[in-house]
């Protein structure tokens, strides 16, 4: 009989941890369903950048606190180099990557992707365009400046054979304008939401000399099966409908249909 009741009482002790594990497991995933991290890399104002305290700033920054707090939770900004972004979501170093990255094939075959927003690429030349540089073919003999590791530097790349013009790469999308600054390029590669905060930074010294016709895709990517992409999906959804995406446009002089 004492046997039975050792057993039993054993038992009951074994059912109330499971049930407490249990709780606790549940609790830790809500936590990780409610807060999140992504990598961005914080070089492409003004989607983001930095202060120079070396805070981060900008759209994305924003637009991610924002999914943050429609989700209950928060987000930690992890910082990656552009190049690395995606092998960062790949190591599980973030859960997401926001960082002013377009949605195309050969990403989302790796990796599925929420889009947020829709833009032009658009040519960056010096204030007056002195060079006349009015589409892609006013490149030939210029000097072009580009960010390294973006798809603005592989269409250049693909260009530059046929057209004749020499290109250098630099870190980070506003090193790459700085050279029109200096006046060591013609052009630089970018978006015209780039293209609009540069004018406002540089009044006169900047101009968009080309705006391409097609747009492009801004998107949120993550690891395939993952259900944060569903929940970021919600979020961006629901941020657009109570119009905090068009206030954020509003604050960083972006065009409301952009984040349409």
């Amino acid at each position: 009989m004492r046997k039975t009741v050792t057993m039993l009482a054993l038992v009951a002790v074994a059912a109330v941890a499971l049930t407490a594990a249990g709780t606790a497991g549940a609790s830790r995933h809500a936590a990780r369903a409610a807060a999140f991290s992504y990598c961005d890399d914080p070089t492409f104002p003004p989607m983001e950048s930095t202060t120079t305290a070396g805070k981060p700033v900008g759209f994305d920054i924003d637009m991610a606190a924002a999914i943050g707090k429609q989700m209950g939770g928060t987000a930690t900004f992890v910082h990656t180099a552009f190049s690395g972004l995606l092998p960062a979501l790949g190591a599980d170093k973030c859960d997401v990557v926001i960082s002013g990255i377009f949605v195309t094939p050969d990403r989302t075959k790796q990796f599925p992707a929420v889009a947020y927003m829709h833009s032009h690429r658009a040519l960056l030349v010096a204030g007056g365009n002195p060079k006349h540089i009015t589409s892609v073919a006013g490149l030939k003999g210029m000097h072009v400046a580009v960010q390294a590791g973006t798809k603005y530097e592989q269409f250049l790349k693909s260009q530059k054979g046929k057209l004749g013009f020499t290109l250098a790469s630099y870190p980070g999308d506003t090193d790459a304008i700085a050279q029109i600054l200096l006046g060591r390029a013609d052009a630089v590669l970018t978006q015209d939401t780039e293209g609009a905060y540069q004018m406002q930074q540089h009044p006169g010294k900047i101009a968009i000399g080309y705006l391409f016709p097609a747009s492009d895709t801004f998107g949120i990517y993550y690891r395939k099966g993952d259900d944060i992409g569903a929940k970021m999906a919600a979020a961006i959804k629901a941020l657009k409908a109570n119009g905090t995406m068009a206030k954020l446009a509003a604050k960083y002089h972006i065009p409301a249909g952009d984040v349409k």
